[in-house]
């Protein structure tokens, strides 16, 4: 008995798989016929002119035409800072001042030592000028006055330090109070009536790029356009790259300097040209195809390409405006097929 219920169970489970496979067979059969009858699903596009284009892009930290970071010169305390960032100053307006005392400086030697010979200086001009010396009595004191005052110059900068170019103070990095280390940078000054931008082109990309090309530099939703103000005749061999300099005609409200932006060069540019995405041509070793729509079925044909960018191509014969070409559904399609378009 219940070696017969074993056999039953058996043969139950044999015609349900049995029946689980001609329905999969049936299903198979009837997705080929429903394409076989209405159409392979497919998406499509007509073709039309468009301009072909090839950029390099780049990205880039963005600096006043002219900017100048200031170090220190002396090792002491800032006694005393005129300006906050974001001020205009003047050239050689006074920014912060460190003591006159400061050892480095010998400003007040400095300072002694120029107006004894200014006044001495003076003297003995007026004593040439009433022939009581000679010329060369005057070309000496004349050559010490200028050392004097050489060094006087020099020191005074040491202590009281200027602007070196007019602009805004775009950074700031002491305070009052603070104890600063020569070399140690301090202040930037920045001219921003136009902007400015470094970047490095490898050997692979230099040929593209030549004094004069447009630029934009993206930030944001903020846009600039310029030139490629020099180009590097030889290769700069700690970055392995040829340093290229941009200049900006444009200025924009938000763009600051010291962003960093990417930057974008149109190196070529075909108008009225026929481009494809690569996702929308097949390949074979030798040549690129694409599937066009005529009378509801798919038509294979060969087309010629020429350059591109690894993703759009400008196809220079094969298509023309108002072709229907299949971008979707590519890999179902075959010669003669009847297609169904779907939006």
């Amino acid at each position: 008995m219940r070696k017969h219920a074993i056999i039953l169970i058996a043969v139950l489970m044999l015609i349900i798989l049995a029946a689980g496979c001609g329905r999969k067979s049936n299903s198979a059969k009837n997705m080929e016929q429903i394409q076989k009858e209405e159409g392979i699903p497919v998406r499509i596009t007509e073709i039309v002119n468009s301009t072909y284009t090839e950029t390099l892009t780049y990205n880039a930290v963005l600096s006043g035409i002219e900017e100048a970071v200031v170090s220190s010169m002396v090792g002491d305390v800032v006694t005393k800072i005129n300006v906050k960032v974001g001020d205009y100053v003047k050239k050689d307006q006074v920014i912060l001042t460190f003591p006159i005392d400061t050892p480095a400086a010998q400003f007040q030697q400095a300072s002694s030592a120029y107006l004894n010979t200014k006044t001495t200086y003076e003297r003995m001009q007026r004593l040439f000028a009433q022939g009581a010396i000679s010329r060369q009595d005057m070309d000496n004191i004349e050559t010490a006055y200028n050392v004097a005052q050489a060094n006087y110059q020099t020191s005074q900068s040491m202590v009281n330090v200027k602007a070196p170019i007019s602009g805004y103070v775009t950074n700031l990095l002491v305070n009052v109070g603070d104890k600063i280390n020569p070399g140690d940078n301090m202040f930037t000054v920045s001219n921003t009536s136009k902007y400015k931008a470094v970047i490095w082109i490898p050997d692979s990309e230099i040929q593209k790029i030549k004094k004069g090309q447009k630029v934009e530099a993206k930030w944001n939703d903020e846009l600039l356009t310029g030139y490629i103000s020099s180009v590097a005749l030889a290769m700069d061999q700690n970055n392995k790259a040829f340093r290229a300099e941009i200049v900006f005609n444009t200025k924009t409200k938000y763009m600051a300097s010291g962003v960093t932006v990417e930057i974008s060069i149109n190196t070529k540019s075909v108008p009225n040209a026929i481009v494809l995405d690569r996702s929308a041509m097949m390949s074979t070793s030798d040549s690129y195809y694409v599937w066009l729509v005529e009378n509801n079925k798919a038509v294979k044909r060969e087309i010629e390409v020429g350059s591109n960018n690894g993703i759009r191509f400008e196809v220079r014969s094969g298509l023309q405006p108002g072709d229907v070409i299949i971008t979707e559904g590519l890999a179902m399609v075959y010669e003669g097929s009847l297609v169904k378009v779907i939006e």
